[in-house]
Parts: C-alpha cells; sequence; structure tokens
C-alpha cells in the first residue's frame, strides 16, 4: 500500500513539471499556428479577382493601386506562408489560387544562401497548381490593372531573398459557380510574358 502512495505522490510531484513543459511549445511551431489564425481571418473577407503577395516587395507594394489593402506581419518564409494559405483555401474549397513567381529567383546566383533551397521547396509546392514563372514586372502590371472595388492583402515574411515574392491571383474554386453574366468584370487581360515589352 505505501509503493502505491509513494507512486501517486511521485506522479503528483511529476504532473506540473510535465504541464508546464507542454505549454511552452516551439516559437516556430507557434509562429505557425499565428499564421495559419490571421491568415484564415483574412481570407473570408477575400474574393475572386482580389490578390494576395506573400513577401517582401517595395516593387510589388508600390504597383498596388486599390483601396482596399491588408497588410500582415508574421514569422515564417514565403514558402511555408503559401502553403498554409493554400491549405486554408483549398480546405475551404471556395477560392482557387493562380500562382504568380518571379522569374529572377530562378536566375538568382547560387550564391545566395537560401536560394536553391526556396527554388526546391517550390518547385515541390507548385508541381500540380496553377503557376506562373513571370518577371516581377509583369506582376506588378497586372496589379496596377486591378479595378478600385478589389482587395489586396500583402503578407510581409522572414524571407529576405531578392525576387522572391509571390502573387496569387484568387479565382473562382468551383467554376459552376461563377455567375452567367457578372454585373461587373473588371479582370485584366493576361498577356504572354514574351509579348510585354
Amino acid at each position: 500500500m505505501r509503493k502505491v502512495s509513494c507512486i501517486f505522490l511521485s506522479l503528483a510531484a511529476a504532473l506540473p513539471l510535465l504541464v508546464a513543459s507542454c505549454s511552452h511549445s516551439d516559437p516556430r511551431t507557434q509562429a505557425l499556428i499565428d499564421l495559419r489564425d490571421d491568415v484564415e481571418a483574412e481570407l473570408g473577407d477575400l474574393k475572386p479577382g482580389d490578390w494576395i503577395i506573400i513577401g517582401t516587395a517595395p516593387t510589388l507594394e508600390s504597383a498596388v493601386a486599390v483601396k482596399s489593402i491588408r497588410h500582415i506581419n508574421v514569422m515564417a518564409t514565403n514558402v511555408s506562408t503559401l502553403r498554409e494559405t493554400l491549405d486554408l483555401m483549398e480546405g475551404e474549397g471556395k477560392l482557387s489560387p493562380r500562382i504568380w513567381v518571379c522569374r529572377e529567383l530562378e536566375q538568382t546566383g547560387t550564391l545566395t544562401p537560401g536560394t536553391a533551397r526556396m527554388r526546391t521547396h517550390l518547385k515541390d509546392l507548385l508541381t500540380g497548381r496553377t503557376h506562373f514563372s513571370v518577371d516581377e514586372r509583369v506582376i506588378a502590371m497586372q496589379l496596377k490593372l486591378l479595378g478600385p472595388e478589389r482587395k489586396v492583402l500583402i503578407i510581409r515574411t522572414d524571407t529576405t531573398l531578392p525576387h522572391s515574392s509571390i502573387g496569387v491571383e484568387l479565382d473562382y474554386a468551383d467554376r459552376a459557380s461563377v455567375p452567367a453574366t457578372p454585373a461587373i468584370n473588371n479582370r485584366p487581360p493576361y498577356r504572354h510574358a514574351d509579348l510585354i515589352p
């Protein structure tokens, strides 16, 4: 009987330490949880034709001329942020992404730390998804052509690689849900990147 009471006493003493160690999770895990919560809160406000810009991109930010711009700062990389955003979109099933990646990232030298790793992770993430690899100025031009009723969500990340920002244009997830005769169609015309001067 004494052994049983000693065991219970030992467990009771160890329980607070166990709870305390579990409550202090890895900061990276907490950052991803915060990122997911922030993006999920913003996604509900976005519609087809709106955009998300992931990464620090002064060129792209200055190209946005719409009134409705939201900013989020996250402690995650561009690829992690894109992954979480795509997971949320695919989980909800309301929006479908068209992903625009800066072609300059492919041309950045391999000596830049983190470039090769980012390219590999990004390539894996883009496989099977609608995406375009274009000059950064093409993405900026698409943002300049947005109608005044459009919204843009800018997610600033920890990634500091040049030309590593990613544009996500939102579309209808289910083509059957597209209105037959939309009242206003301000979608900018698409031009092949090689035809742009």
